[in-house]
């Protein structure tokens, strides 16, 4: 047996993406965040004490204040944060207590160019929640964002496996997926459009089956659940709903014919319905109707005027700024991913491919989710925190890209790979557009966005990071060694990494 596929290969390839995932924090706190903050400290996804923090929070009168999206994302992510809260208070207490002693006036300063980040920090500090969210985000990437994101890399190694490729250019791809596209940015903190992806790839991986092979009842209704989900976490979730829904049917009447097919298809709707209902469910807690989402009754923003609150026929301009923004188009932050619109040509000899089927459902994946993402006026504000919308399509081009990527020759592949984990780990560090992001990371040197927030406070949480550019080297360093540590056994079991695709 290869090294690269033994036993102890699937947990060590999660550790790794975890603590790497971990080590890429990013400070940001998102709208997602204050219902799972909630959900942890008073039990409600209820936002009252936060309003004016985000400007995605608004006050539903009469009923309380609410996100102005999904809560899916929300529910898991406070978890951690709840395990984790009777540490955390007592840390922000002995912070409180400390602060309050010594009678000195709190610092706001934050040194940063961008005015709005200048003033959340100011209103959090002045409010005493700095530490309390600090901490909290903190492990919520450590218990959820990231193992979650390690786990998408497990699943992509595994379907790369089943779909034919050697276990060591498996494991290669895999680390590709998460480090060399934009998961590794968006992995930086809670983001329900790289959720949604996740969910869509679990549910497809567990439907997804050799030739020959069924999955069973529980199995379907795992991946009906799962991608059902993709709904509560954000609406955009609709589309690989559809997309994979008439994926399994079908490959199930295919298997079956089109009869036993839907008889067989019966436990992945079923889960499916028992997902979307906790959306209405919430709905119907939330704002008294189960049918209508938080858009409906949110304040005018910018773009709610533009269709139906913020939802209109696909826009021209709107469809090549997803893919081709030099802020946060698809391709622009994900170049890598481009191979994938080349598999379709390619011989049936040289290498694993795609079953056609699969390659439809890949492509109608990235199809459904640029067409509904040109849809949503909102996605024009995606410049604020780079590429989001698209992300459900990106484990799916990725699988397609994977064909092409074992065609080419080995340095092709060497310069392609390099090329593209420094723009995502450039992207990844620095976390503005990809342009600035890599000249700032080849010029600075590497940097970890949790350390350069930081070192923007002046020293006032730690005095030796008062300058603007800590250097991360040592935290690298000790990282690299832990991982070679953790692979180090494998060492006498097999060397290859490129060997031949199994059968």
């Amino acid at each position: 047996m290869s090294a690269w596929n033994g036993p102890g290969v699937a947990w060590r390839l999660f550790v790794t993406a975890w603590l790497l995932f971990a080590l890429h924090f990013a400070t940001n706190i998102a709208r997602e965040y204050y219902p799972a903050f909630s959900l942890a400290e008073r039990g409600t996804l209820r936002v009252d004490p936060y309003i004016g923090l985000h400007p995605d929070l608004f006050e539903v009168p009469g009923r309380g204040a609410f996100m102005n999206n999904n809560p899916g994302t929300s529910v898991p992510a406070a978890v951690p944060y709840l395990l984790a809260r009777p540490v955390i208070d007592r840390a922000v207490e002995r912070v409180a207590a400390a602060r309050a002693a010594s009678g000195d006036e709190v610092s706001t300063e934050y040194q940063d160019h961008r005015p709005l980040r200048r003033k959340f920090f100011k209103q959090v500090r002045e409010l005493g929640l700095d530490i309390r969210f600090g901490l909290a985000s903190g492990v919520i990437q450590l218990g959820y964002t990231a193992p979650l994101s390690a786990l998408a890399v497990v699943v992509m190694r595994s379907l790369l496996l089943r779909l034919g490729f050697g276990a060591g250019q498996a494991m290669l791809l895999a680390l590709l997926y998460g480090f060399g596209t934009p998961v590794f940015f968006r992995t930086g903190f809670i983001n329900q459009n790289l959720t949604v992806a996740h969910l869509a790839l679990f549910s497809f991986a567990l439907v997804h089956r050799p030739a020959g092979q069924t999955p069973g009842a529980r199995s379907l209704a795992a991946a009906g659940f799962l991608v059902g989900y993709g709904l509560v976490c954000d609406y955009s979730g609709i589309v690989p709903i559809v997309v994979l829904g008439a994926a399994t049917l079908a490959r199930l009447s295919a298997d079956h014919g089109p009869r036993v097919g839907l008889i067989r298809a019966l436990p992945y709707v079923g889960g499916g319905i028992l997902a979307c209902s906790l959306l209405l469910l919430y709905q119907a807690w939330a704002f008294g109707h189960p049918l209508y989402p938080a858009q409906h009754y949110m304040p005018a923003t910018e773009f709610s005027g533009d269709g139906w609150n913020g939802v209109h026929l696909p826009a021209l301009d709107l469809a090549l700024q997803n893919l081709l923004d030099l802020r946060f188009g698809l391709f622009t932050a994900g170049p890598l991913l481009l191979l994938a619109f080349a598999a379709p040509w390619l011989r049936d000899s040289g290498g694993p491919r795609l079953p056609r089927r699969d390659l439809v459902t890949a492509f109608a994946m990235f199809l459904g989710i640029w067409l509904f993402a040109s849809c949503i006026a909102f996605a024009r504000l995606q410049w604020n925190t780079g590429v989001r919308y698209l992300m459900p399509a990106v484990p799916f081009l990725f699988l397609a890209t994977a064909t092409v990527w074992v065609r080419l020759s080995p340095r092709t592949r060497f310069l392609l790979g390099g090329l593209a984990v420094l723009q995502a780990w450039s992207l990844a560090m620095v976390r503005e557009p990809p342009i600035e992001s890599l000249a700032t990371a080849l010029l600075g040197g590497p940097q970890l966005p949790w350390l350069t927030v930081l070192s923007k406070m002046d020293g006032q949480f730690l005095p030796l990071l008062s300058r603007e550019s800590p250097n991360p080297m040592l935290l690298l360093l000790l990282t690299g060694l832990g991982l070679f540590w953790l692979w180090w056994p494998l060492r006498s079991q097999g060397r290859s990494l490129d060997g031949p695709p199994q059968r």
